[in-house]
Parts: C-alpha cells; structure tokens; sequence
C-alpha cells in the first residue's frame, strides 16, 4: 500500500476507515455489535469493529469443552441469583492491555499464555460497560430479549475451564460470539458471552403491592413449624439425673395433664392443651384459650441428699 492509499490524520479523525453507520430497525445483533464498540471506545479508548454476531444455544458440557486456558474466562453475577460468563480470547485481551498501557494497538498476534488477574481487573469496567448499554438500547428498542441480557456485570475471573463446569448451574446456555477488529486491523479477536437461555422469572406474580403481598402469604402459609408440648418440668441435680434408669417413677402434679405447654423452637409458649389419645397413640388436644398461657406446671424441686456424717478417724 502507498503513502497515498493510507488514511490522512485528518481522515482518520473524520472517520475514514471505520464502518459506516448502521441505520433501520434496531436488532439485537446490532445493539450488541454497536454497545462493543461503543464500550471499547469509552472505556480503553481502543477501536472495535464487531462483526456478525452468532446465536447458538448450547449446554454447559459443550460450552466447557471449547474454553482454553489462554482465554480470559469472566464469570458474570446477574439477577436473581443467575450467573453467565464472558470470554475473551488472547488477542481482544492483548489490545485492551496495550491501547491501556502504551496507547496503541501492537500490529502482531499476542502470544498464547493464562490470563492474571491484572488481565482481568483492566478488562473488567469494558464488560461492565457493554452490558450497561445493551441493557439501555435494548430497552429502549422494545426488544423481547432485553431481560435475559439486564443485570449481568464482572465478578471475578476463572482459571480454568473445569472451574467453569463446577461453578455454573447445569443448564441450557446462549451464546453469543461476535468477532471483533482491533486497532484499526492491528488484530483480530473473538468475544463471546453466554447467559441463561430461559430469561428471569417475574418477582411476584398478580399486579402491585397487592400480588406480592398475597405471593408472599401463601409462601409463608405453608411453610412447616416445629412445636413442642411439655408436659411438666422437674428441677433435679446433675448427679440424680444421671443415676436415672429405665423404670424409674417420676411424680408429677395431676393439672399437668389438663395444661400442657405448646412451645416454638425457641421456648416460647404459644397455647395450651390437654393430654389424650387418638387411634391408641398418644395425643395432645389443642384449647382455644385467648388469654396468656401460664408456664408449664412444675414438679416439686427433689429433696436434696440428707448430709452425710464426716468421717470419723479411731
């Protein structure tokens, strides 16, 4: 190429050499093209071209079985506990690093090697970046995937594939990989960002304040909860408590029958109720009493052992 073939300053200023603008209906593939670019540029100043973006669904088993350990492996936290991954493979992270650090873009391929995390830190606000503004056009254009693509940002960083296998749920995946030019064609790269197929459950079912109120009753409604009925409580000490054997009578005041405790886990007293039984098992019969429950009755403290005469030396 001659001198007069390359881009002038001002032309490259003027906008030479970049694609033109895109213009019609809003698609998911341009906001996700457009929101690359515009997130290289705002954040690490780095040209970005993107290109045709691939949609494919896959499965955790597939998507771990083509990560490499030279590619920047970005778990993704999203909403409601849902979580995706975005990879960058050597090159787009080489151009990031550089136009960062020396303020261009070195015209080879990057060599092969794992990703530190210094990588992951100075790559991390441009993913952060590119989710915030797919999330906005996305939006805005009315576009039916614009909730499963919401509230993703960087977490942390994976170090190998494996690690990728154990740390995301064993579901149905989509991804997206979108080749990218870098640096004007200093380099050439790939991205991909994968989220869950199915897009979020709604919070709460119904309209307002009043569905998720009536959601949250009927959870709570039907929620279990462990009571226990004391019949009585008998005060000992620790040596008659373990001399305790199978047969051995314990006396208790006659009303305990009638006014058994019901506690919660935590030993407060909810109600009363009274000793029985149901189909020959024991039973203990609820009684709607409003009125505070009384403690649970107590035996008489045990008399304590008389003492025992000092012994005598003859």
């Amino acid at each position: 190429m001659s001198d007069d073939d390359r881009p002038s300053a001002l032309r490259r200023k003027a906008g030479a050499g970049r694609a033109p603008p895109e213009t019609g209906q809003p698609s998911l593939d341009r906001v996700l093209r457009l929101a690359l670019a515009q997130a290289a540029e705002g954040v690490a100043g780095l040209a970005l071209i993107a290109g045709p973006v691939e949609d494919v669904r896959t499965t955790l088993a597939a998507l771990t079985e083509t990560l490499s350990e030279t590619t920047l492996m970005a778990l993704l936290e999203g909403p409601d506990s849902r979580f995706g991954l975005a990879v960058l493979d050597g090159d787009l992270v080489a151009a990031l690093i550089e136009v960062q650090t020396t303020g261009r873009v070195v015209p080879r391929r990057a060599e092969p090697r794992v990703p530190t995390r210094t990588d992951a830190v100075m790559c991390a606000d441009m993913i952060d970046r590119v989710f915030e503004i797919v999330e906005d056009k996305a939006a805005a254009a009315g576009l039916p995937d614009a909730p499963q693509l919401s509230g993703y940002r960087f977490a942390l960083a994976l170090g190998e594939p494996r690690t990728v296998g154990l740390t995301l749920a064993d579901q149905p995946y989509r991804r997206f990989s979108v080749p990218v030019d870098l640096g004007g064609g200093a380099k050439s790269g790939r991205i991909d960002l994968v989220l869950p197929a199915e897009p979020p459950r709604p919070a709460h079912a119904g309209g307002g304040d009043a569905g998720f109120a009536a959601a949250m009753a009927a959870q709570v409604m039907s929620s279990g909860v462990a009571l226990s009925a004391t019949l009585c409580r008998i005060e000992m000490t620790l040596a008659k408590l373990t001399a305790l054997a199978p047969g051995q009578i314990l006396t208790i005041p006659a009303r305990a029958l009638s006014e058994i405790a019901i506690e919660d886990l935590g030993g407060a007293m909810v109600g009363r109720g009274r000793l029985g039984q149901s189909n020959g098992h024991r039973a203990v019969r609820l009684t709607l009493d409003p009125a505070p429950p009384d403690p649970p009755p107590s035996a008489p403290p045990e008399p304590p052992d008389p003492p025992q005469p000092p012994d005598v030396a003859l």
